[in-house]
């Protein structure tokens, strides 16, 4: 779950100088109302206690999300002149922490620095996109009696392509995708990232499919 600190911070309108409590650190996968504050612009909000004055106010934090492979560490915006600086003192503060994820095989990711939160805005608005028409084609493919194969995130986001892929019952590999993600996109031309994926895999060579999530069972 989220953890949280304390920081003492200044109203940039009174000047009123008052301890604020920060989320240091963020698990998108538990944290949903965590999660849609920073989506919807006001994670790093405060109020001045004494005027009631709303002000942005930065502090570092890390955002994990394990079942997308996301590690990120949160820097304020102005941290970005001294960019190689911050980035080793991140490495070394929550080395810990990455060592006991990693121990755990909760996250084995490598891990993306962000100076501001916009980047990581950014993230989580194209993941959403993607895993709102990654549940319409899941959706038409158990309609059609498909089986579903997940597909690493990295690959997911770098590809431009969902986090699950469809593949054709009686078929293996890169084959038994191909068909069923040209036959569901012959029902819905409308679906781009499904679009993608029939051109990823008709320029491939062989069978093998590399940017499968291998660890997990295919679902039906």
């Amino acid at each position: 779950m989220a953890t949280k600190g304390v920081f003492r911070v200044e109203c940039p309108s009174c000047g009123e100088n008052f301890d604020a409590d920060f989320w240091t650190v963020v698990r998108g996968d538990r944290d949903h109302e965590v999660k849609e504050l920073i989506l919807s612009g006001e994670f790093d909000l405060l109020m001045c206690p004494k005027c009631s004055g709303l002000f942005p106010h930065e502090e570092p934090f890390i955002y994990m999300d394990p079942g997308r492979d996301i590690l990120a560490f949160v820097m304020p915006e102005t941290y970005a002149a001294e960019k190689d600086k911050w980035i080793a003192r991140m490495q070394t503060d929550y080395a810990p922490v990455r060592a006991s994820m990693a121990a755990s095989h909760a996250l084995a990711c490598e891990p993306v620095y962000f100076f501001g939160l916009g980047p990581l805005t950014g993230l989580l608005e194209s993941d959403r996109d993607r895993e709102e028409e990654t549940e319409v084609m899941e959706f038409m493919a158990r309609e059609a009696g498909l089986r579903l194969l997940p597909v690493q995130p990295a690959a997911a986001r770098s590809l431009d392509v969902m986090f699950s892929m469809p593949a054709a019952r009686g078929l293996c590999g890169r084959a038994a995708v191909l068909q069923a993600a040209q036959e569901l996109l012959a029902k819905n031309d409308a679906l781009r990232r499904l679009k993608n994926l029939v051109t990823v895999l008709s320029a491939a060579q062989g069978d093998a499919i590399p940017f499968a999530k291998a660890d997990e069972a295919p679902s039906s």
